[in-house]
């Protein structure tokens, strides 16, 4: 099956915008929780979002998405309409889909018969008074316009609805009919003019939720429900939705409107994203250092330094994240790549001659921790007596990789220089020859006398940290 997600900004900073969850970070944290749970059960998903939201879920976040669409502008609606984008993405499917909303997680694969069915929601929704006023402040403008059909549906004494945090199904002749009644409905009444007055008000759920529902009933569709139980508008439990207790045992989670801003509940979410992604719970709480006192980089007010502690605090908690990411690789894992190092001494040994043709690349599961210069100089003379360093040793990074001996975690020490080599090999592996010739473009070379300095200085930085293990050497045949 095909599983799509729309995450549509409006122009607006993931990073400062918080999308109604109690602060941004706890919604890249539920987008995060979503993408990674689908993944666990579905080869194929994708994302439709613009600009912003790929720089965030994806240059910062690099979520396994299968596929992205950069296909919306912060102009695609006004902005109380946020709805309208995920309509826009219902509407671009050509092949049997699910669309799953960021604040929806799975732990468990939908069931295959629900998967299968023509036309799928989470669940259906009984109308109470609160839906009805809603109904009625978006009627209450005289000048909107309505089918016929749509008028019939909302004269019943129940206003007909399903909750969409999951909507799709293979009946895509249907699916695009709906869309385009969405589309009518916005283009005929001028939605997105802000100088037209019923432009204000918000009616997300009238032309996703209702106008779905009563377009099925008139055509006596059947629609899937994946939770069986039809819901009052307004009776989603923190308890049956929200609750992460057993999250491994539940079918799904959706932590939907005022439920994201219940400390209790993002919480929870923090903490099942820490548990069972630390590597994307880690990248998400350093973009938001400012805000974490035990890991902010830049002090407080009067304050040149951070403290000793939060100095060293800021360190330890990112070798706890990593160890606790490293304890899922696996002993063979690390015992595969320990082995891998073996090369690594055949390098040391070999002539200048031979060490050209050595493929030089790092390890496979290196973290780079940089020195902050915020840190307290105590702290840093704390950390360079653990590390084992000379006083004066400029320590600018400390590699961090598991190991399957001792602690299970290997720190080594680096300088700037050698940090420079290692972001090289990052970015792609090269023979010893080509890297040499890369790191020397950066001197300048008057003499010979120059040169013949400058590539014992390379290969002295390169050994030095080989031997510890931080970069790997594997021969390359000549052909």
């Amino acid at each position: 099956m095909r599983i799509v997600q729309t995450f549509w900004t409006a122009g607006r900073d993931p990073l400062k915008y918080s999308f109604g969850w109690a602060h941004p970070e706890y919604n890249l944290m539920s987008w995060a929780l979503s993408c990674l749970s689908l993944r666990e059960h579905y080869d194929e998903v994708a994302l439709y979002t613009d600009q912003e939201g790929y720089d965030v879920l994806i240059n910062k976040l690099h979520l396994p998405y299968t596929e992205v669409n950069v296909v919306y502008d912060k102009n695609l609606c006004l902005p109380h309409h946020w709805a309208y984008a995920k309509i826009k993405t219902y509407s671009m499917q050509t092949k049997p889909f699910l669309h799953v909303d960021g604040d929806v997680y799975l732990p468990k694969p939908i069931p295959e018969e629900i998967i299968n069915a023509p036309l799928i929601a989470q669940n259906r929704e009984i109308g109470t008074e609160y839906y009805r006023s809603m109904i009625e402040r978006m009627l209450s403008y005289p000048e909107i316009v309505l089918p016929d059909f749509v008028q019939q549906g909302l004269a019943e004494q129940s206003v007909a609805s399903y909750n969409m945090g999951l909507f799709g199904g293979s009946d895509l002749d249907f699916i695009k009919r709906y869309c385009q009644e969405v589309e009518n409905f916005m283009n005929i009444n001028n939605m997105n003019d802000s100088s037209v007055k019923c432009s204000h008000v918000s009616c997300n759920v009238f032309f996703e939720q209702i106008m779905m529902a009563i377009m099925a009933g008139h055509e006596g569709k059947f629609v899937a429900s994946i939770h069986k139980k039809a819901i009052e508008d307004k009776g989603y439990s923190s308890r049956e939705f929200c609750n992460f207790e057993n999250y491994d045992k539940k079918q799904m989670f959706h932590l939907l409107g005022g439920h994201k801003r219940s400390k209790f509940n993002y919480e929870q979410l923090e903490r099942i994203v820490l548990r069972l992604y630390s590597s994307y719970y880690t990248k998400i709480i350093h973009l938001f250092e400012p805000f974490h006192r035990r890991l902010c980089k830049i002090g407080y007010p009067n304050q040149k330094y951070n403290s000793v502690e939060r100095s060293i605090a800021q360190y330890e908690d990112v070798r706890e994240f990593k160890a606790a990411e490293w304890d899922l690789c696996g002993l063979n894992e690390i015992a595969k790549t320990d082995k891998a190092l073996l090369g690594s001494y055949d390098f040391c040994m070999a002539s200048t001659e031979e060490r050209a043709n050595y493929l030089i690349s790092v390890h496979p599961y290196l973290y780079i921790y940089r020195v902050s210069e915020s840190w307290h100089p105590k702290a840093v003379e704390l950390i360079k007596q653990h590390l084992g360093c000379e006083k004066n040793y400029p320590l600018d990074g400390i590699c961090l990789f598991p190991i399957l001996l001792r602690d299970g975690i290997k720190e080594v020490p680096i300088v700037n220089f050698q940090q420079k080599i290692i972001l090289l090999l990052t970015r792609t592996p090269m023979l010893y020859c080509e890297l040499e010739t890369k790191v020397m473009s950066d001197f300048i070379l008057c003499s010979e006398k120059t040169r013949s300095g400058v590539r014992k200085l390379i290969y002295h930085e390169i050994s030095n940290i080989m031997r510890q293990g931080v970069l790997i050497a594997s021969h390359q045949q000549l052909k």
